[in-house]
């Protein structure tokens, strides 16, 4: 049944995964036939001497890393895997509160203490750059181990990465970035300064979902102790379809240079057709690819954007907030599928009345209790509306894009039950480690 639905999808992608279905440009080789297990002669992702050891290089160089290691769990268990490997139980950790559940989890895991940067926030409610002299300014009064930042974020901006990573380099704090949505974004990784950056080919590259890379750049890491942490959170059968996915999408990138050529100019045009947008705005970030379509200036909120985008226009968009969606693009969207949306966003933006815009900042650090990892097990379940004053004892997110609202261990305050609501009352679906939400919670009494 759902192999049957699946087939029958006929969406106009704008989310990942990068391949975008686009069998016509990428072939339709997989996946029965390939679908094997580690036998004679097909070499072993945990120990590769062999083929495998060889995508591993071809990585290295696209990458211009130390070392490079194929993912086939995802970018999270890359994130996982970083993280074990360059923290120890009561190091601090600093790190972007902006950043993925991921990210949470593996300082839980470890045991490590959390301490967050602030970003900045637009004119449009959306996350900014990490400013570097936050950076200094924590880094040169406190030990910390290790930062981490998202960079680019889900909307496509992009930090300073070099500079913090300079500043980083000073104080002896190692530097992990979360470059999940970046994947593409090759001219970075040339003289990339950060220690490890952990990439998600299948965002915005032609590569199946569930396909990633960790990349090395430093001398500072551990590379045999890396390997161990990867052979932890990595399967014990890793899916060679997935492993073939990675090398295709390396020897497409080294043969079709030009690709990336007319993606830019796709864009380009499909920006350049959408100038005359009134009510909607286009916010284009450092990533353009990432095209963010702001509607907070209108009647309509982000989530019914994305429905008359996907019944009246048969666009499937990727991340829907409160007053902006997000459509993915990549190299394998054609000129179709740019046209079909600059004509839908322009047509739904004759449709609409204008507003004024009230910016509700989604960055709110609520007071910490304890580290997660300290929770315990004395929880009980809480009506969200009653849990003021009382102790998360779950991660609760909206999903994409995963950013928690609120941590285990933080205090739930009036302001983040209000900022729950708002989400819930703009239909932005909001989850919880034990499906609790919308309506209850796991807390224990301060």
């Amino acid at each position: 049944m759902l192999l049957k639905k699946l087939k029958s999808n006929n969406k106009i992608p704008f989310h990942m995964p990068g391949h975008k279905r686009n069998t016509d440009l990428l072939g339709n080789e997989l996946p029965f036939d390939i679908d094997i297990t580690e036998i004679e002669g097909f070499d072993n992702l945990h120990n590769p001497k062999g083929l495998l050891k060889e995508v591993n290089r071809e990585l290295t160089n696209l990458y211009h890393s130390k070392q490079s290691f194929m993912l086939v769990n995802g970018s999270t268990c890359g994130i996982l895997s970083a993280v074990s490997a360059l923290v120890k139980e009561g190091d601090n950790v600093l790190i972007s509160r902006n950043c993925h559940k991921s990210v949470y989890n593996g300082i839980e895991l470890v045991k490590g203490k959390i301490q967050y940067l602030t970003p900045s926030v637009d004119e449009y409610g959306i996350f900014g750059k990490v400013n570097p002299l936050e950076v200094e300014g924590i880094l040169s009064t406190q030990n910390i181990k290790l930062l981490i930042i998202t960079s680019p974020t889900y909307e496509g901006v992009i930090s300073d990465i070099n500079k913090i990573s300079a500043i980083a380099n000073k104080y002896n704090t190692l530097v992990l970035v979360d470059g999940a949505h970046g994947a593409h974004l090759f001219d970075f990784y040339e003289n990339c300064k950060a220690d490890v950056v952990v990439v998600s080919l299948h965002k915005t590259l032609p590569a199946l979902t569930q396909c990633a890379a960790i990349n090395v750049y430093s001398d500072k890491v551990d590379l045999d102790l890396l390997k161990n942490k990867l052979s932890v959170f990595q399967t014990s059968s890793p899916s060679y379809v997935l492993m073939s996915s990675i090398d295709n999408c390396i020897d497409f990138i080294n043969e079709n240079s030009n690709a990336f050529t007319e993606y830019k100019n796709e864009l380009d045009l499909f920006y350049s057709k959408c100038k005359c947008l009134s009510v909607l705005k286009l916010l284009k970030y450092d990533d353009s690819g990432k095209i963010v379509v702001f509607c907070g200036f209108s009647n309509i909120s982000g989530t019914e954007l994305s429905s008359m985008l996907r019944n009246e226009y048969n666009i499937e968009i990727e991340m829907t907030s409160t007053d902006y969606v997000v459509a993915m693009t990549s190299i394998c969207d054609t000129d179709y599928n740019f046209n079909a949306l600059a004509d839908a966003l322009l047509s739904i933006d004759k449709s609409l009345s204008r507003k004024s815009f009230d910016k509700t900042s989604k960055i709110l650090i609520p007071e910490k209790y304890c580290e997660p990892y300290e929770i315990g097990d004395n929880r009980v379940l809480s009506n969200i509306s009653q849990s003021v004053n009382k102790v998360c004892c779950e991660y609760v997110f909206a999903y994409p894009p995963g950013i928690p609202i609120l941590v285990p261990g933080e205090i739930i305050s009036k302001d983040v039950i209000d900022l729950i609501d708002y989400y819930l009352s703009n239909d932005v679906k909001l989850y919880s480690d034990f499906d609790n939400m919308p309506d209850k919670i796991l807390t224990k009494k301060v």
